[in-house]
Order: structure tokens, then C-alpha cells, then sequence
């Protein structure tokens, strides 16, 4: 999947996630600031970071399988060849695929059970605090799928072991 779409989503999600860190970084310097400085600290920071944390896990889960960043043992693929190796990378993202589309529709199905709560400290509705499991979930599967359409499409295309993560640090 390299299409336009595609890599603006990808776009999307890299800055939502880098969004995400900088806001949790802020909030974090917040807190210390008025614990230890001012010697007040304010109620909601801790419980906004922890919310923040979240929706930055799961949204950098989805673009990290966009880019085949995540960590995975690359022993066996370093051994095989190329084909065979597209064969065990697609079986791995359908297997991906199959337990986060699981996983999506029950985090979605528990963030709609929990529209009525709100979380204590900021008030914030519990429903868009689970709704990021949801959502990332979501974007695994969609990358995932498209990685393992695009392994079968280009076989010769499957990063090798160590590649993805090579190309992102160059």
C-alpha cells in the first residue's frame, strides 16, 4: 500500500503521535512545576498524562505497523529466502490482522458501554479515553491487511530481517 491515502494517513498519524508526546511532555513538566515549585500541585495533570500516554501508544501502534517498526525476531526470516520469507511475514500480518480486528470491535464495543462515565480528576468522558484502543486497534488492521495484500502482490518488496528498521534510521 503506497498510495496517496496511504501515506497520508501515515502522515496523519505520525503527527498525531508526535502531537500526542509533546502534550504528554508538557503536562508532565506541569505537574513537577507546580508540585515542586509552587508547592500546589494541580489535580488533573496526572490523569491527563496517563490518558495522553494512552492515545500515544495506540495511535504510534498503527503507524509503527504502517512502517514494520515493531519488534519482532528475526531469526527464522534472516535464514530464509526472499519468497519464503514473504510467505512467514504474511502469515504473521494476517495473524496480526485476525487478533486486533478481535480486539477493535471489543474496544469499541467497551468505550460504547462506557458512555456514561467520566473519569474523576478532569471530568473527561471515559468513552474517548477507550476509544483509542479502539481506534488503534483499527489502524493495525488496516496496515496490517495492506501489508500482507502487499506482500503478495511484491513478494520481492518484503523487508528482510532488520530492514525496516535500517531504512527508518538512515
Amino acid at each position: 500500500m503506497t498510495g496517496r491515502f496511504h501515506r497520508g494517513l501515515i502522515a496523519v498519524e505520525r503527527g498525531v503521535a508526535v502531537v500526542l508526546l509533546v502534550a504528554t511532555f508538557t503536562v508532565i513538566l506541569l505537574q513537577v512545576f507546580t508540585r515542586y515549585v509552587l508547592g500546589d500541585p494541580l489535580s488533573w495533570t496526572e490523569e491527563l498524562a496517563r490518558f495522553l500516554l494512552v492515545w500515544l501508544a495506540f495511535v504510534a501502534a498503527g503507524y509503527c505497523t504502517a512502517e514494520r517498526l515493531h519488534i519482532s525476531v528475526d531469526l527464522l526470516l534472516a535464514r530464509l529466502g526472499r519468497r519464503a520469507g514473504a510467505v512467514v511475514d504474511t502469515f504473521a500480518n494476517v495473524a496480526v490482522v485476525v487478533a486486533a480486528g478481535a480486539l477493535a470491535v471489543a474496544g469499541a464495543a467497551f468505550a460504547a458501554d462506557s458512555t456514561g462515565l467520566r473519569a474523576p480528576a478532569t471530568g473527561l468522558p471515559m468513552a474517548v479515553v477507550y476509544g483509542a484502543g479502539a481506534l488503534g486497534f483499527a489502524l493495525v488492521v488496516l496496515h496490517g491487511a495492506g501489508n500482507a495484500v502487499h506482500n503478495l502482490r511484491r513478494p520481492e518488496d518484503v523487508p528482510g530481517a532488520m530492514e525496516s528498521a535500517e531504512r527508518e534510521g538512515a
